[in-house]
């Protein structure tokens, strides 16, 4: 009896077959050119499909062409190519997504992969790198720490001389909070850290006001969510905790002053948070989903307004929020992104709050000399110890120097 060879068989002899035709006939490098020429195609027909990609800065733009200059245009052209060319973003987006899922690694120095979901932030500038800080990789030295003293207590005796009530709270890094997310690889080299170290300096007077939240958050992350999961900020329910340390600081100075209870609002979790660390790695729409988490006051305070930002000298901003039913009188609060999830909690007590964003922690004395406010807080998040220089107004110290 004559066997048959199955059907199956038969189709891959068939693809084979084709196969090798295909490559006698020249058809690899056929195939090659088309390959390399479809980004090129790509840039005037629009053949790929957008796909979500937030790189978090600016891409490059097209420049115009001068004859004055023809070698400068080629450099510019080049970047610009570089950010603009066919499927970059298709391309970009899938080495991402294969980084992250299959070999768990990140694919931008900025972002670490965490445990269980979570992301961490990496490097952030070229000499502010937050898992370093969570190391302990660099301590401060006697002198460092000394100018950050120096620069704090006169701030705060140049205030107090002039009656205003001066509070100076660092925000502590997630990594801080939320350390057994972080990759086991990890580990510190010293169980002090540079915030550790500051507070011993500043406490050596019992009576400077800085505020410390890991103590509260630590402990209330056990119940609820305090940092995002994709984000390098907390959430409202964190900053809610942070504001009651605040206000029983406040209340020292300010006797009757009260924070609000948390049964005093809806805590709401629900639409999609895109967190600026999932975002660095374009997979925020993806992999990295979460949802926001809002506190709403069950009864707002009345009339209570907010101006629009406005802009003064470098990336400084500043806003005004009015409440006329605030018993607290007028503050001005030098803060980092983390105070704006602190605002809406704030906002009730102060019958007007000037609110001026500067990283870099300055005293501005024509706003105190302005607006005379009674208090002065300085907020900042605790990476921005690695590299801020703090420094008062030459004005104030007699010198540029403290």
């Amino acid at each position: 009896m004559m066997k048959t060879r199955p059907e199956s068989t038969c189709l891959n002899r068939r693809n084979l077959d084709l196969w090798f035709n295909f490559k006698k006939n020249s058809g690899l490098p056929l195939l090659f050119l088309i390959l390399i020429s479809l980004p090129l195609l790509d840039g005037f027909f629009k053949i790929s499909q957008a796909a979500p990609l937030d790189e978090k800065r600016k891409l490059a733009d097209k420049p115009h062409f001068s004859i004055r200059d023809p070698f400068g245009y080629l450099k510019y052209f080049e970047s610009y190519f570089n950010d603009n060319f066919g499927f970059r973003d298709l391309l970009v987006y899938c080495h991402n997504m294969i980084q992250v899922t299959v070999f768990r690694t990140s694919p931008h120095a900025r972002v670490v992969i965490g445990r269980d979901g979570w992301l961490f932030l990496g490097r952030e500038t070229e000499r502010r790198d937050e898992i370093n800080y969570f190391r302990s990789v660099k301590l401060f030295s006697k002198a460092e720490l000394m100018r950050w003293r120096t620069v704090l207590q006169r701030r705060r005796q140049w205030l107090q001389r002039r009656g205003i009530f001066y509070i100076f709270m660092i925000i502590p890094n997630k990594s801080t909070i939320y350390p057994e997310y972080l990759p086991r690889s990890i580990r510190k080299t010293s169980q002090q850290s540079r915030l550790d170290q500051l507070l011993a300096a500043l406490r050596r007077d019992p009576d400077f006001p800085v505020l410390d939240f890991r103590e509260i958050l630590s402990r209330e992350k056990n119940n609820s969510l305090l940092f995002y999961r994709t984000d390098t900020h907390w959430t409202e329910l964190g900053a809610y905790f942070a504001y009651r340390v605040i206000m029983e600081k406040m209340a020292a100075a300010f006797p009757g002053l009260h924070a609000a209870s948390l049964d005093q609002f809806t805590v709401e979790s629900g639409g999609y948070f895109n967190g600026d660390l999932a975002q660095v790695i374009s997979l925020q729409s993806s992999k990295f989903k979460e949802q926001k988490i809002t506190l709403r006051a069950k009864a707002p305070a009345p009339f209570a307004t907010s101006s629009a930002e406005s802009e003064f000298g470098r990336f400084i901003r500043k806003t005004i929020s009015e409440c006329p039913s605030g018993t607290l009188p007028t503050a001005l609060i030098v803060h980092d992104s983390f105070m704006f999830e602190l605002k809406p909690f704030l906002r009730p007590h102060f019958q007007r709050i000037v609110y001026i964003w500067d990283g870099e922690l300055d005293l501005f004395l024509e706003e105190i000399e302005s607006e005379k406010p009674k208090i002065v807080i300085d907020e900042m998040v605790e990476r921005m110890l690695i590299d801020l220089e703090p420094a008062n107004p030459p004005e104030m110290t007699g010198s540029g120097t403290d």
